[in-house]
């Protein structure tokens, strides 16, 4: 199954539609799936968006290094994929604040064979804790098969409940996965932290708090755009069969 993940608190919200959006009508991703935390979302979403709420999860607590930073809890669950989604062997994790502006579907294609994650490198950033490479991993394909077959998850959650880290999962995907990595393109990630491409499919305004509303973000059109678009039209995009179910 091609399979997707966003994760955010309700003030994300927003964010996490408009970049599901995008999503869907750019790739031809069967579910997409939004970590939140309530039993219902605030508007009605198509059958091919499934929402889980997961504030009662039992994996991090309060008392916990990195629960309560900068980051929501949510960016700790990222790390635990493999325990949220048993059934799925490979899924695409977006942050809310992306845009997906050209066909992505070959990422679900990339091999991955006992690899973890593939994602783009942060080029632009001179933060490197663990080494030459650092992977900004806002947008990453996820290997779960490999990581239940490595038993890594436990380690990166028992990292994240004793180790404080400025960049929660981003960090101990890189402080445990090199050489578990598979790069990828710029356009697949193209933020001020990674690099420019001249043909982007994946735009993503890490670094500008308040993307959604800020006139100072790079290619503000694609916003607009997907903003405006309704779940029908975003649906009749590259998998134009599915029909919109809503």
């Amino acid at each position: 199954m091609r399979a997707a993940v966003y994760s955010g608190t309700r003030n994300l919200y927003p964010g996490m539609v408009t970049a599901a959006k995008s999503l869907v009508h750019n790739s031809n991703v069967e579910e997409v799936f939004f970590l939140i935390e309530d039993d219902k979302f605030p508007e009605e979403l198509p059958s091919q968006i499934k929402t889980i709420n997961v504030s009662g999860q039992g994996f991090f607590q309060k008392t916990g290094a990195n629960f309560k930073t900068s980051f929501t809890y949510m960016s700790l669950l990222r790390v635990c994929y493999t325990k949220l989604f048993p059934d799925i062997d490979k899924i695409l994790q977006l942050d809310v604040d992306t845009v997906v502006v050209d066909d992505i579907s070959d990422l679900w294609d990339i091999d991955l064979k006992n690899k973890w994650f593939a994602a783009v490198e942060e080029t632009h950033s001179t933060y490197k804790p663990f080494g030459p490479k650092y992977y900004n991993i806002g947008v990453a394909m996820f290997n779960l098969d490999q990581i239940r077959k490595d038993q890594v998850d436990e380690k990166l959650i028992h990292y994240l409940n004793t180790v404080t880290t400025p960049y929660i999962d981003q960090d101990a995907w890189n402080r445990y996965g090199i050489g578990k990595d598979v790069k990828l393109p710029s356009r697949y990630n193209e933020s001020i932290v990674t690099a420019y491409s001249e043909t982007p499919a994946i735009v993503h305004y890490a670094g500008f708090k308040d993307w959604q509303n800020s006139d100072r973000v790079p290619r503000r059109e694609y916003l607009k755009k997907y903003r405006d678009m309704t779940w029908k039209e975003a649906l009749n995009g590259k998998g134009n069969d599915r029909g919109s179910n809503i």
